[in-house]
């Protein structure tokens, strides 16, 4: 009777585990299902060769809608960095969220960021849905994603202050 009841309990517990993680959609196909217009340089085409090129191994560069070269440097489960050209890199985060968001508990990041001379200038913030629909406000983060985007937040708003103040002068 007892064994019963463990083999059972045992089996709750795995559905239970499988499907959450079933919840948490791929940060691979959303890269995939994302609109053109978020980031303009990739198309949909673009974006499925630069996921190919890194499944084989090979070098992640694809030829960009503005006729320039475009390279994947990083993809992970939670993470994508493109360096879109030789001024402009974009880093999608794939990041937990303590309340739902479109019937997610996940939220995207996107950080652009801007370089001249090698020099980061200007690093742009935006939170995303799951289904691509921009958030006007900060989402509510788990405890180690709210950390690690305040230092991307500081990060933007000490260049963008910079920026700002040379401008001012």
């Amino acid at each position: 009777m007892m064994t019963k009841k463990l083999i059972f309990a045992f089996l709750v517990i795995i559905l239970t585990f499988t499907t959450a993680r079933a919840d948490t959609p791929s940060l691979r196909q959303l890269f995939i299902e994302m609109p053109d217009s978020i980031i303009p340089y990739l198309s949909h085409n673009n974006r499925l060769d630069l996921l190919d090129f890194m499944d084989s191994n090979m070098k992640s560069e694809v030829t960009n809608d503005f006729g320039g070269k475009s390279v994947m440097t990083v993809l992970t489960e939670d993470s994508i960095s493109v360096q879109l050209n030789e001024l402009n890199k974009a880093k999608i985060l794939l990041l937990e969220s303590t309340l739902p968001v479109d019937s997610s508990n996940c939220v995207i990041a996107l950080i652009r960021t801007i370089y001249i001379d090698n020099e980061q200038m200007e690093t742009n913030l935006e939170y995303y849905s799951v289904k691509w629909r921009r958030l006007t406000k900060e989402p509510q983060l788990s405890p180690a994603h709210k950390e690690l985007m305040k230092r991307y937040a500081k990060l933007s708003n000490i260049i963008n202050f910079l920026i700002r103040r040379v401008n001012k002068d």
